[in-house]
């Protein structure tokens, strides 16, 4: 630390380092004065209902946007809030909350204003950096829905694309492999889009709770945007294609498994002759 007479450049970050440890003593000490068994309840066990994937935006604070506490909701935050099927990091996430965390609900929020979406709209593709890569996505969606952006200016389009984004992001959690098998096996899993207003602190829903593939299916045909209906009914055709592949090959098995039956079945014994029939037989050829 900082004596005053020999001043180095670690001494600004430590000094901020130890507020930061000052107020963490002071929450802990609060936190203890209001609950005792806080913190033991804390390392006993940690099952939350929600998972939230959101922006890393600082001002989107899942647990205090929920009004819960530690332990009450998983968290995955990233910039842009996407949920892309081939990012490694939301998938686990997403795996380890449904799979092994058996939360019920699913929750997929951006905010007005997002820096991320301003960046699809304004960023040239050209522009060097990962930011630039990890925004496509956006930028799909927007090209998806360039006729009704064009409609809007300003600060009206951005936010008319953070919705079309977390639309999307809605999709592609509901045709996940990790979401589809917990419906399957009738897992109570129900996926929400909202959307988080920094200018009142109010969370807007966008969709319905989606808690199965026909929830899906009856969301989608209800969207009028073209981009989203084009999205929508492609992974429908997916889905659709997969039940009939699966329902054949249900069916090839069910008749492979009669012939194998048929052939495993023993062949029918014919009687040995008796002597009066020996002898029928004889006379016959005579």
């Amino acid at each position: 630390m900082c004596n005053g007479e020999c001043c180095t450049p670690q001494c600004a970050p430590a000094a901020d380092l130890a507020g930061i440890l000052n107020s963490n003593r002071q929450w802990a000490e609060a936190q203890v004065r209001r609950d005792p068994r806080f913190f033991t309840s804390l390392v006993a066990t940690q099952m939350p209902q929600w998972l939230w994937i959101g922006c890393s935006d600082s001002r989107v604070p899942a647990n205090e946007l929920l009004g819960l506490g530690p332990g009450e909701v998983f968290v995955q935050r990233n910039v842009g809030n996407l949920a892309t099927l081939k990012d490694m990091n939301c998938m686990a996430t997403l795996e380890y909350a449904v799979n092994v965390l058996k939360v019920k609900h699913v929750i997929v929020c951006g905010h007005y204003g997002c820096g991320a979406v301003k960046g699809a709209l304004t960023m040239p593709c050209a522009t060097p950096g990962l930011v630039n890569l990890w925004i496509q996505d956006i930028r799909d969606t927007r090209d998806r829905n360039i006729e009704v952006l064009r409609r809007l200016q300003g600060a009206e389009q951005v936010d008319k694309l953070v919705e079309l984004n977390v639309l999307r992001q809605v999709f592609n959690v509901c045709t996940s492999p990790i979401v589809q098998q917990a419906w399957n096996a009738g897992q109570p899993v129900a996926v929400h889009g909202l959307v988080y207003a920094l200018y009142d602190g109010i969370l807007k829903p966008l969709t319905p709770p989606i808690t199965s593939l026909e929830d899906f299916e009856a969301f989608s045909h209800m969207q009028e945007l073209d981009g989203l209906r084009h999205l929508s009914l492609s992974v429908l055709q997916h889905m659709s294609f997969e039940r009939e592949c699966l329902r054949r090959a249900s069916i090839d098995r069910a008749v492979s498994g009669e012939c194998k039956q048929a052939s495993a079945t023993p062949a029918v014994q014919l009687a040995a002759p008796t002597a009066n029939g020996v002898a029928a037989a004889r006379a016959f050829e005579g």
